[in-house]
């Protein structure tokens, strides 16, 4: 941003970061973040293990 002063110089201020002012939750919140280690539920962790089947029963009869 710049605005005039009164002298007729043009005063720049530094633009505001679009984040500034957020906590760390509203952060991750905005841009879609997730704790790295949390625990799937039970549906989700059963429809992951579903969708891995074939690979599981692959990597057990291999020799």
């Amino acid at each position: 941003m710049s605005e005039t002063t009164h002298d007729g110089t043009v005063a720049v201020s530094p633009p505001v970061p679009p984040d500034e002012g957020l906590t760390a939750a509203q952060l991750a919140a905005k841009y879609g973040l997730t704790v790295s280690g949390a625990r799937p539920s039970l549906v989700e962790y059963v429809r992951q293990l579903w969708g891995r089947r074939h690979f599981i029963v692959a990597f057990s009869q291999a020799k």
